[in-house]
């Protein structure tokens, strides 16, 4: 159907079943929130290195990201096997999921 190659600075996608494979819309939709909450949890991570108390409005805090990492790494009912390999490897190279979770603990932390 596909051969895809991901790492830390992107993916590499070539399609042999149109039919059967990713659309670029998705891969582009799914690396784009990749890339967003990367810049985002860094964004708490630099708070936290220059020792502030991380603060986000109440709508992006914690919570929200706690939603984030369910949506990037859990498979959904309807989801193809194409869909889960691809969030798998590119969830796995790019670090997301340890910096969601770090984000979410110091979002937590500084709001209790």
């Amino acid at each position: 159907m596909s051969t895809a190659y991901t790492g830390w600075s992107g993916v590499a996608y070539a399609s042999h079943s149109s039919e059967r494979s990713l659309t670029t819309d998705e891969l582009v939709a799914f690396e784009l929130t990749v890339q967003a909450l990367w810049c985002f949890t860094r964004h708490i991570q630099q708070m936290v290195e220059d020792g502030q108390d991380p603060s986000m409005p109440e709508r992006y805090g914690w919570r929200f990201l706690r939603a984030a990492t369910s949506r990037l790494t859990t498979a959904r009912a309807q989801e193809t096997a194409q869909h889960v390999l691809m969030r798998e490897a590119i969830m796995r190279t790019s670090g997301l999921a340890e910096r969601l979770r770090t984000a979410q603990e110091a979002l937590r932390e500084s709001a209790g």
